[in-house]
């Protein structure tokens, strides 16, 4: 395993949280309980480059150097497995050294968790497998390590199926300031969300020259009236050889037009009536649907405009919203946390501290003893004694009273 300050490969040799955050580059550290699980995630915010450790109830992994050790370790196993198959005697007694499966033996986590690791652009996902009750491991968490604009600061989530919760990031860290300001101010965070989504869909959807075509019109009329006398001496001089070229392949056109006019008619006789009940089937489907036209002209800019303005109020909306669920999930990842730390103040730990024992209000004291001095704990025990003997004595009286009953009752 290994501690997480030595194994980060980004930054060999600075430990994590020794470097100062910049707009490029951050270590923040989140915290957060989630299916009753403890998570802890140490992350280097890096541009394209983001690496992390993950402490899950109290046992530390490296997802990344443990996926990669695994694999190793496979790989290895297979090449000796086929080196055993085809390999003589001899080559089988050599390769009877320790190999990398029984150097990474040793360092097998605790918890028998591995990960399987998932990068895109800005998001790393990391799949949790858990053993079940036979040993078979099973996909049961995601966690998702997000980095926000160049590299400065991020977010973590962990996802159970469709149930999805935040990690709360370390305070003042660069994530921490990030949410208090997204926060602080959601309808700007929205809208400039909202404007850098709208370009990223409408781009490449629609193209620079639908979403700019206003602003380019000038410059085409400007260019188109630059280069049209160019074009109009070109048409000048191909003009007349375009035409003594259609009057040399006129015949041959006529020919062929005269020799597949009857398949062309065949055909259409043929398909006629497929046409026909094609357009009957339509009529009875949708001919009842009334014309829905306007009664003006929608200018062809209007349409232009609205596509972007809806996609942005699509996105600023869902933007917004997101943000509020954001704070209600942080807010119950911080007492889900503070839940679990303090359902152990009241039950024994491990590390050595005890139950609360209830005090002295909550515990009932018919007899009056609480506060007593030693004397009258003597007086007390001794009328206990003394009661105890006549209640006895009174028990043996009403046995001999009933067997006398009974004996006289009894025919002889």
């Amino acid at each position: 395993m290994g501690d997480a300050t030595s194994q980060q490969a980004p930054d060999s040799g600075v430990g994590f949280g020794d470097r100062e955050p910049t707009r490029f580059a951050a270590d923040v550290e989140y915290r957060g309980r989630a299916e009753e699980h403890d998570y802890l995630v140490r992350v280097r915010h890096r541009f394209l480059d983001t690496t992390f450790t993950v402490v899950i109830d109290g046992i530390e992994h490296d997802p990344k150097a443990e996926e990669k050790t695994r694999k190793t370790v496979e790989r290895g196993k297979n090449e000796r497995e086929k080196d055993d198959e085809d390999a003589s005697a001899e080559k089988g007694a050599a390769e009877g050294v320790e190999g990398p499966d029984d150097a990474a033996g040793n360092a097998a986590p605790a918890d028998d968790l591995q990960f399987r690791l998932e990068e895109n652009f800005t998001v790393l996902y990391c799949t949790v497998r858990r053993p079940d009750d036979d040993g078979d491991l099973h996909d049961a968490e995601v966690i998702a390590v997000r980095t926000a604009g160049l590299g400065g600061a991020g977010e973590v989530d962990v996802r159970h199926g469709l149930e999805r919760s935040l990690l709360v990031p370390e305070d003042d860290s660069p994530s921490a300031v990030r949410d208090v300001k997204r926060l602080a101010h959601p309808a700007r965070y929205a809208l400039v969300a909202a404007l850098a989504k709208a370009a990223g869909f409408l781009i490449p959807l629609l193209g620079f020259g639908a979403l700019f075509s206003g602003l380019l019109d000038p410059v085409k009329e400007w260019i188109g009236a630059l280069i049209r006398p160019v074009i109009d001496a070109i048409v000048g001089v191909i003009e007349p050889v375009r035409r003594w070229v259609a009057e040399l392949l006129r015949p041959v056109q006529e020919f062929l037009d005269a020799l597949f006019a009857p398949v062309r008619a065949f055909f259409a006789a043929l398909l006629r009536p497929v046409v026909d009940a094609w357009n009957w089937l339509m009529d009875l489907l949708f001919g009842w649907i009334p014309d829905l036209s306007l009664p003006f002209s929608v200018p062809e800019w209007v349409i232009d405009v609205s596509v972007p303005v809806i996609v942005v109020l699509v996105v600023f909306v869902v933007t917004f919203s997101g943000l509020r669920r954001r704070q209600a999930k942080l807010d119950a990842t911080r007492a889900a946390s503070s839940g679990g730390a303090g359902a152990m103040s009241g039950s024994e730990r491990a590390d050595g501290t005890t139950e609360d024992v209830a005090s002295d209000e909550t515990i009932p004291d018919p007899d009056g003893v609480r506060g007593a001095g030693p004397e009258e704990l003597r007086s007390h025990a001794g009328r206990s004694i003394t009661a105890d003997h006549a209640k006895s004595e009174e028990s043996d009286d009403e046995m001999t009273s009933m067997r006398t009953t009974e004996h006289a009752s009894s025919p002889e």
